[in-house]
């Protein structure tokens, strides 16, 4: 008997995205490799990294080489010129619609990977944008790669929009937070992986204005996500019980890790009761 065709969807969700890594850590530790990964936003780069051919260890491995945590030292953090990395990727140049350069942040995920194709990856990688005039999901899995990821986690007053095709294109957590329905008709078995539908946010005085508009975002992102799984469940959902960090909260790494251990287990249960590993 053939195996069953594994897809797997990465949702958005900006820092907490690194808790994609787990999820593909049980991947690894079971042996599988997916038919086929989507992507959004910051799932969108962590599926490119793991279609590259890179384990989750080795994305693990370079998220740590530009993420900022408490154990490091202000020596560390200049020595290893963390701080210049992220500097140079900050532009504040408002007319843009944007304050972070994408391109610097793809520019280091892929600094050591051939990424210049869907064509080329070891995976066959599809991402979902949003047409901005047209108001829908923009599907991309062929052609160049860093553009589609970049447009793929355009969060609007964060990255510039991208041009694409003669297309403006931003963030498709605007309209497709976890695109796990793309796999349907390629894939046996639909994994998603839904990071912003975990613990709910602590309450507490009025937020501050970007807590505020990136608090949104995730609440909208939420409802989609709910009135997706009702209409057609995926076969396997996760969603990581997180607590509610922030967007740019990637200092906080080792605990998004921490939390999202509980979820890697139930995912290495489930396939395993699934597949009968």
């Amino acid at each position: 008997m053939a195996h069953p065709k594994i897809g797997i969807a990465l949702g958005a969700g900006g820092a907490k995205g690194v808790a994609h890594i787990p999820m593909l850590e049980a991947l690894d530790e079971l042996g599988i490799t997916p038919h086929r990964i989507a992507g959004c936003s910051i799932g969108a780069v962590m599926g490119a990294l793991y279609a590259s051919g890179l384990s989750a260890q080795e994305i693990k491995d370079k998220i740590a080489r530009l993420a900022i945590t408490r154990s490091d030292t202000v020596r560390g953090v200049f020595s290893d010129r963390k701080i210049n990395k992220w500097l140079g990727m900050i532009d504040p140049d408002f007319r843009r619609s944007g304050l972070i350069k994408s391109e610097s942040i793809m520019a280091e995920l892929c600094e050591d990977r051939s990424c210049e194709t869907f064509e080329e990856l070891a995976i066959p990688l599809t991402v979902v944008a949003t047409d901005f005039w047209e108001r829908r999901t923009v599907v991309l899995d062929s052609g160049p790669l860093k553009p589609a990821i970049q447009a793929s986690m355009a969060l609007p007053g964060l990255f510039t929009p991208v041009e694409l095709d003669g297309r403006v294109l931003i963030d498709g957590g605007t309209v497709n937070p976890v695109p796990y329905d793309v796999l349907t008709n390629s894939c046996d078995v639909v994994i998603a992986i839904d990071i912003n539908s975990g613990s709910a946010a602590e309450r507490g005085s009025v937020p501050g204005y970007f807590d505020t508009v990136f608090g949104s975002v995730q609440i909208m992102q939420q409802a989609i996500v709910e009135q997706e799984l009702r209409a057609r469940p995926p076969d396997i959902y996760i969603n990581p019980q997180l607590s509610d960090f922030r967007t740019l909260h990637y200092h906080k790494v080792d605990e998004i890790y921490r939390q999202a251990d509980a979820a890697k287990l139930e995912l290495k249960h489930r396939l395993t009761e699934r597949l009968a590993i």
